[in-house]
């Protein structure tokens, strides 16, 4: 199956990236398309590599990398671009549906009971906004904030004052929710998650050679990154097995 790559969208990072690296990020993107839709995927891979080296941001740039990859069955290199890609844009159901779709061919299961709905509700939700529009929502509280006290200053004792009064205390309880979440936010995005990207990694006991082997994970499994070294990462899989891997071996989103 041949994913469907998104059309190049001209976002501010890729004007910058272009103006900062002296990179042609329209003429990259759209040369990376073309190969793509002629079955060339290497070809695209490399084009699209070619922005990522110049720090260039999009979505479109990291879900078309992954559907490349995935077309070459390299399923542990396209799951970490449709997770990058799902980092920017959360709510995007291609990247979702391609990111599930993906994991299907991964040789590691784990069975996990089913979490309480509300648990899952709330999970989904906290990742459902990006970090720039929770940025934005934040900004526009603030605004309708400042503006409902000022204007429940002129109009105390006449009576609209009563109901700009209820409307800012709304808006002010609105500002720390979002403000909270985007907290919560920010430090989400300081948890690092591993990829592995070898075709089978071990997972040592410590991060030195030689320790012993607690259990060999596959290609397109993920986890946790608790702790590092030059060249460990310390994982925790989501059974919560935890251990040491190489870091050569996995790719960080």
């Amino acid at each position: 199956m041949r994913l469907p790559i998104k059309p190049l969208i001209l976002l501010g990072f890729l004007l910058v990236s272009s103006l900062a690296y002296g990179v042609d990020a329209e003429g990259l993107m759209n040369t990376g398309n073309r190969h793509y839709e002629q079955g060339e995927f290497e070809l695209a891979i490399q084009s699209y590599e070619s922005l990522l080296i110049a720090d260039v941001v999009s979505t479109a740039l990291h879900y078309n990398l992954g559907c490349a990859y995935f077309n070459q069955k390299s399923y542990g290199k396209a799951i970490l671009q449709f997770e990058k890609a799902r980092q920017l844009s959360p709510r995007d159901p291609d990247i979702l549906h391609n990111l599930e779709f993906s994991k299907l061919f991964l040789k590691d299961r784990f069975n996990l009971p089913e979490p309480m709905p509300l648990v899952a509700w709330a999970a989904k939700l906290r990742q459902s906004v990006s970090m720039a529009e929770l940025q934005i929502l934040e900004l526009t509280f603030f605004i309708l904030l400042i503006m409902g006290i000022v204007s429940y200053r002129l109009l105390r004792g006449r009576s609209k004052g009563s109901t700009i009064f209820g409307a800012t205390l709304a808006t002010g309880l609105l500002f720390l929710i979002i403000g909270g979440w985007l907290i919560d936010r920010t430090l989400s995005l300081k948890e690092k998650h591993a990829v592995v990207l070898a075709e089978e990694a071990q997972v040592s006991s410590a991060p030195i050679p030689g320790s012993s082997t607690l259990f060999v994970i596959h290609e397109g499994t993920s986890g946790e990154i608790l702790d590092a070294t030059d060249t460990w990462y310390e994982i925790r899989l989501v059974d919560g097995k935890t251990g040491w891997i190489k870091n050569e071996a996995v790719g960080i989103y």
